[in-house]
């Protein structure tokens, strides 16, 4: 009688649950950063204690949190660079755009902090007219497309599940180099050259 009350809430859980492991798929953590190739950020956690020194928590605070954007950058530009590995890419200007996404302040003037880094923030890429759907690759932050004999690289590429993808994605193969090839019927190279691409996977990552 019991299984049979949790049979409809099982059922109802499924597939939440694999829609969330699907989720976690996207998320890896590199150089203490951690990376979600579905939403296109990269986000560092840091915090520092409070300069004892201070009067009080409220002098402290402000040098805390100073301190923990600092750490927060530095995990923040080791991971940009092992993800954007061979993109030509300004580290120091990128993070400039980093933007605290949370904040806690402790009761003793310490602060724990979170900064995001969006891949847009990096690349400045137009979006492509196009979605693309693969089999199975590894995540790549610029992959290298061929087009009717033509190479170029992406701007940037997120990706997701192609259970979520839309049905007018377009299907590519990767060669024997890793290479993304993409029918003409996708548009001319240049039209995908630098934009920026939402990759769906048949298989996670």
């Amino acid at each position: 009688m019991g299984i049979a009350r949790l049979l409809p809430l099982v059922l109802l859980l499924a597939p939440m649950l694999a829609h969330g492991k699907e989720a976690a798929a996207f998320k890896h953590t590199v150089a203490g950063a951690e990376v979600d190739w579905s939403a296109g950020t990269i986000t560092a956690q840091a915090g520092s204690a409070a300069d004892i020194r201070m009067p009080g928590p409220n002098t402290a605070r402000p040098g805390a949190e100073r301190r923990a954007r600092a750490a927060a950058e530095e995990k923040l530009g080791a991971a940009l660079a092992i993800v954007a590995h061979g993109k030509k890419l300004d580290e120091r200007d990128a993070l400039k755009h980093a933007t605290v996404t949370r904040i806690e302040h402790q009761s003793d003037g310490g602060v724990v902090l979170w900064l995001a880094l969006r891949f847009s923030d990096v690349i400045q890429a137009k979006p492509a007219a196009v979605a693309l759907k693969v089999t199975a690759m590894p995540l790549e932050f610029a992959p290298i497309i061929m087009v009717a004999g033509r190479e170029a690289q992406l701007g940037f590429a997120t990706y997701r599940s192609a259970a979520d993808g839309p049905r007018d994605a377009i299907h590519v193969e990767r060669d024997d180099k890793g290479r993304l090839l993409v029918p003409a019927a996708a548009g001319g190279v240049d039209s995908l050259a630098g934009s920026a691409v939402v990759i769906y996977l048949e298989k996670a990552p």
